[in-house]
């Protein structure tokens, strides 16, 4: 009897299975790899899965959206090094300095930038280096996608800038998508795998498709980061991520009108353009960069909120089938 206890005792010691051994899906982003049960155990540590009270009036909503960036731009500082806040503090001076600068010496500026503008315009197939360069852009984690499509107004003019930068996006689009997903996969996972933004993003294209796809490609997010992120979500198929590119490029007519009227400034530096005029010029650059921010910001919020309200969907589900 003693032995009986004994043996029965050791058995029940042992672990009931053994330990999973770390998978290579591991190393995928989270949307890539969770299966529908996963996804709502994620989903109730969520950022986006919280549910507050929204604020009572338009006003509310506004302050409190200004708190909110207010506490994130100060936690993201806090959270830096010293060399970092060092560096940090001495780009926003410097940002500051040449802002000014710029102001003082605008028509130096744009005296200098008037005739290289010409020159470029004159060129035979000068429209190919500006298509090239946006096209270049497209790829992770290169920059300058706002500065090319705007280059493109201040030389060929609204609309006509549009067409080359809109077709030059569409394109290079597709081509970063098709790469991000196949020679520099391990380079992407690593690059966008931890971001909360295209992980709540992956669970509305789930659901709403090309819809939703459109919306993402309306939204203000790094134009090379989200072509590598969206490759990422097995739901996005090419022929649909280039549709939505597509279906959204009229959003480029904004940077493109800005780019025109500075060269509707440019030119008039010498005496040719009123003040009365060039105040107008000034001001419709101001609001075409206003009404530019506001759409993406209004569309990405919208966004978000959906993805919020398909992870609450899934928590209640999960809920019910537990029960």
């Amino acid at each position: 009897m003693p032995a009986d206890y004994s043996s029965t005792a050791k058995a029940l010691a042992l672990p009931i299975s053994p330990l999973p051994s770390p998978s290579p899906e591991t190393t995928r982003p989270p949307w890539s790899r969770r299966n529908p049960s996963s996804a709502r155990r994620a989903n109730a540590n969520s950022p986006y899965s919280q549910r507050s009270t929204p604020p009572s009036s338009y006003k509310d909503q506004i302050l409190a959206s200004g708190y909110k960036v207010q506490r994130q731009l100060l936690k993201t500082f806090q959270s830096l090094s010293i060399p970092q806040r060092i560096a940090a503090i001495i780009a926003l001076l410097l940002s500051l300095v040449l802002g000014i600068l710029f102001l003082v010496y605008s028509e130096r500026i744009f005296g200098f930038l008037a005739p290289a503008a010409k020159k470029w315009h004159s060129v035979t197939g000068g429209w190919i280096i500006l298509w090239l360069m946006t096209f270049t852009c497209a790829f992770p984690p290169l920059i300058g996608y706002s500065t090319s499509v705007t280059i493109a107004g201040f030389v060929y003019g609204f609309p006509n800038g549009w067409y080359i930068v809109a077709s030059a996006t569409i394109v290079g689009s597709l081509a970063s998508f098709m790469a991000s997903r196949t020679v520099l996969s391990s380079y992407v996972h690593r690059l966008v795998g931890q971001d909360k933004r295209f992980e709540a993003l992956a669970l509305t294209l789930k659901h709403d498709g090309l819809k939703i796809l459109c919306m993402i490609r309306f939204c203000p997010l790094p134009y090379s980061l989200s072509n590598a992120a969206m490759s990422t979500f097995p739901t996005v198929n090419p022929l649909n991520y280039a549709l939505a590119t597509a279906i959204a490029s009229p959003k480029l007519l904004i940077h493109v009108f800005i780019g025109s009227r500075l060269a509707v400034i440019a030119d008039s530096e010498g005496g040719k353009m009123d003040a009365g005029t060039k105040a107008i010029n000034y001001i419709s650059i101001i609001v075409g960069g206003v009404l530019g921010v506001a759409v993406g910001w209004i569309i990405y919020q919208k966004t978000i909120a959906r993805a919020r309200e398909l992870e609450n969907e899934e928590l209640e589900d999960g809920r019910r089938e537990g029960d």
